[in-house]
């Protein structure tokens, strides 16, 4: 059986040999040389690049138990050209940063939120935790994702992204979309510390799921890409309501840190005329249950109603 620790390396090395396959020789000025059996870049001319020793590096990349400098990580991430969010993972799966204490997951979803969210209306909005679980949602969101008729342990972020098959038909170019979930995904495992902490060891049994479960996310998960958590542009084509332009915009709420809204806000009048539609005038909304009362066991409570004014 894995400890958290050999986990956390095992995961460092899988990184940073992802990171080297993906480097040429002419990425950075040496002359491709004989044929290669491999892709990418050689450990040897990477730890020459970086300034560290091979044998060094040849451990840190077999996942040996050994405790890189900061110095040694920021030149290893320069010479792999990583961006800020991959540079970040790097870090936190070497055990480099001090991380900060792990705030606990919010049993209940506050009014002033809910108020927030039921305000977004006719845009679909939704609350997710710190653990991709959907907290809460508007009658849009859930006309759209379908979240009230799935299981607690199916009411989460990463999960419906790949289960709901009616959603990733409307969404144009959905592997892009889900690959950068997955990123994000990876991103919050490193970011929570990668190193069997309860948050990281719940983004970790979701990451196995995925992997279980959708061969294409374990393809990609194989890439080990990371992403910090943004909004993009979304383009859906609707059954009913035709195309549809949105901006997902994530929003982290002041004072709940472990708790972020999802809004999926018009980019043009046609489309804001739409969504108008996406529920119809008069029709009950479902009553939504936040998930935190599922696994706490507590008595289950309604989390959005029609609009308000």
């Amino acid at each position: 059986m894995k400890t958290a620790g050999t986990a956390r390396r095992t995961a460092l090395s899988n990184f940073l040999r992802s990171r080297r396959a993906r480097l040429t020789p002419e990425d950075v000025g040496m002359a491709p040389g004989l044929r290669r059996r491999t892709p990418g870049l050689r450990r040897e001319e990477l730890a020459v690049l970086a300034g560290v020793g091979v044998t060094w590096y040849t451990w840190l990349e077999q996942g040996r138990a050994i405790n890189p400098s900061p110095e040694v990580l920021a030149s290893l991430a320069r010479t792999l050209r990583l961006d800020q969010a991959e540079t970040e993972y790097l870090f936190r799966l070497a055990g480099s940063h001090a991380l900060p204490a792990e705030g606990p997951v919010p049993e209940r979803v506050p009014g002033a939120l809910l108020r927030l969210l039921q305000a977004q209306s006719p845009s679909p909005a939704f609350l997710v935790d710190s653990d991709w679980d959907v907290r809460a949602w508007n009658p849009q969101a859930d006309a759209l994702f379908e979240f009230s008729g799935r299981p607690a342990g199916e009411c989460n972020l990463g999960w419906v992204v790949f289960a709901n098959h009616a959603h990733r038909a409307r969404t144009v170019d959905w592997e892009r979309h889900a690959r950068r979930t997955l990123a994000q995904l990876r991103a919050a495992y490193g970011e929570r510390g990668g190193d069997g902490s309860p948050g990281a060891r719940r983004l970790a049994a979701l990451i196995a799921r995925l992997r279980a479960g959708f061969p294409e996310a374990d393809r990609w998960l194989d890439e080990h890409q990371v992403q910090e958590r943004s909004g993009t542009e979304k383009d859906l084509v609707h059954e009913v309501l035709g195309p549809l332009r949105i901006d997902q915009l994530v929003l982290r709420a002041q004072g709940e840190p472990q708790l972020e809204l999802v809004v999926f806000a018009p980019r043009d009048e046609e489309t804001a005329e739409r969504l108008r539609r996406l529920v119809p005038d008069g029709e009950p909304a479902s009553d939504g249950e936040q998930v935190a009362d599922r696994k706490s066991g507590a008595v289950r409570e309604p989390v959005y109603g029609p609009a308000e004014g």
